[in-house]
């Protein structure tokens, strides 16, 4: 094992019994399962492991830092919440989702516990710093709320700019990254030129990270990613590759992939569009902007005032969320 998978081992070890064994101190009694319910449902953690992560970098007390890393968990997990309810999803990583096994009223309640309770643990942070730290976890929460109304609003709309894709995705999950791994530094005591760096950072892997959603959804493997191949395309979603063809095509294939929306069979419509796609070389341009992003993420991780060893686990971490599998 290298020396960075046992830092990263260590780091996420801390925060998993601090998850257990304190995260949920003063919850309430009655929401506690359901709320149990999705933090088991194990998702990467890579917002904790991109705070914590960033906290040693900038040789900061771990300790202090658990608090918060706990509350980005926990925010993360009551949006999946409320998103698998407006979805009305059935499942979540393969478990039943919370309303699905609560009922609606309970999980409901269940994410609006969870929300107050990421504030509640966000206020475990030094003393000294929680202004700061509020401000930036509020900006955040905030904007992942407006993201996911964007998100919504796009299901009933045909077609979507790639301007305005890019601001969902910058909203509903980059800004949650981003804020995440500059929560870490601050803690840490990073300069402020230093903060601005590893928040934009985090903000263009949050972006190359959900195109990458979207390119693992038609170009995966099913078995690996955890999901069917081509769900995306099943349900019509606005992913960065069906804006990338509708930008590209001309009007006879524009109009075949709005027939396409409309086709009943499932394997037939995967087929016919990721024929479409190959034509209009999507796979290519949609892999060129994840590069461009990740790209641009590496120059604000180079742009930081660490040595190279500190800075290491911190680059090890966005090649690890960049060249995911699932």
């Amino acid at each position: 094992m290298n020396k960075t998978k046992f830092i990263y081992q260590q780091l996420l070890a801390q925060f998993e019994d601090y998850l257990e064994t304190q995260a949920f101190n003063g919850f309430p009694e009655v929401l506690l399962e359901p709320a149990r319910h999705i933090m088991h449902i194990r998702g990467k953690r890579i917002r904790p492991l991109l705070l914590l992560t960033a906290c040693q970098a900038f040789n900061g007390n771990i300790a202090e830092a658990l608090g918060p890393a706990g509350a980005v968990e926990i925010y993360h997990n009551f949006s999946l919440v409320h998103d698998d309810i407006i979805d009305k999803a059935d499942k979540r990583r393969g478990q039943p989702t919370v309303h699905k096994v609560f009922g609606l009223n309970k999980a409901i309640l269940t994410g609006d516990a969870m929300l107050l309770h990421a504030f509640f643990l966000l206020g475990k942070g030094p003393e000294k710093i929680l202004g700061e730290l509020l401000k930036v976890f509020n900006k955040a929460t905030s904007q992942v709320i407006e993201g996911e109304q964007y998100d919504v609003d796009f299901e009933v709309i045909p077609e979507v700019s790639e301007k305005d894709y890019m601001m969902m995705i910058k909203y509903k999950t980059s800004v949650l990254l981003a804020a995440s791994v500059q929560l870490g530094a601050i803690i840490g005591g990073a300069s402020e030129a230093d903060k601005k760096h590893i928040y934009d950072f985090g903000l263009n892997l949050g972006l190359a990270f959900q195109i990458k959603d979207d390119y693992l959804d038609t170009y995966g493997d099913g078995e690996t990613f955890g999901k069917r191949i081509g769900g995306d395309i099943v349900q019509n979603k606005k992913t960065y590759l069906l804006i990338t063809a509708l930008k590209n095509t001309g009007d006879s294939e524009r109009k075949r992939i709005f027939e396409l929306f409309e086709e009943k069979d499932e394997q037939v419509k995967i087929s016919n569009m990721l024929a479409l796609y190959d034509r209009l070389d999507v796979k290519g341009q949609t892999f060129s902007k994840m590069e461009e992003l990740y790209g641009k993420a590496l120059e604000s991780l180079n742009a930081l005032s660490l040595e190279e060893e500190s800075g290491k686990p911190l680059l090890e971490l966005a090649e690890m969320v960049y060249q995911r599998k699932h």
